[in-house]
């Protein structure tokens, strides 16, 4: 990780997010199109982009980007959970799990990053180790963010 110029940008891809609250309220309906097609159950899509020091969400909703900063961040993993399994996941073992955010707040977002529709793939797993490397990175001792 750079640690010197804020502005410095780390990837950037789209996405497609969800909100825990967002899974949790998915109906039957909901989970039957995601079985064609994930990207039915993920309502906030944009184009991700990590810096040093902060992670934007591009386009979140109608109130536009979303940033977090690594203090905001209490964990990020790269699994399936009882809101969104292997089967919503396309039937893929890791491939498919998305990046979850874990926010000191309590909310939990859920991104696919760039997903392509055809083959269910994503860029996820580089996302989770580019995103664990940057809070590291921000939470050890010598950067002291």
């Amino acid at each position: 990780m750079t640690e010197g110029n804020p502005n410095s940008l780390l990837a950037k891809d789209e996405y497609y997010g969800a909100t825990a609250a967002d899974l949790q309220a998915m109906g039957l309906a909901d989970k039957a199109k995601a079985a064609i097609n994930q990207r039915a159950i993920f309502p906030h899509r944009g184009t991700a982009m990590l810096y040093s020091d902060r992670l934007v969400l591009g386009s979140w909703d109608d109130n536009g980007d979303v940033t977090l900063y690594p203090r905001e961040v209490s964990a990020i993993t790269n699994e399936f959970t009882e809101l969104y399994g292997r089967f919503l996941g396309g039937g893929l073992k890791k491939a498919g799990a998305p990046v979850i955010i874990r926010r000191t707040s309590g909310e939990e977002a859920y991104l696919l990053l760039n997903h392509r529709w055809f083959s269910e793939r994503t860029d996820n797993q580089r996302w989770f180790r580019l995103l664990t490397d940057w809070l590291s990175a921000a939470n050890s001792p010598r950067t002291g963010r």
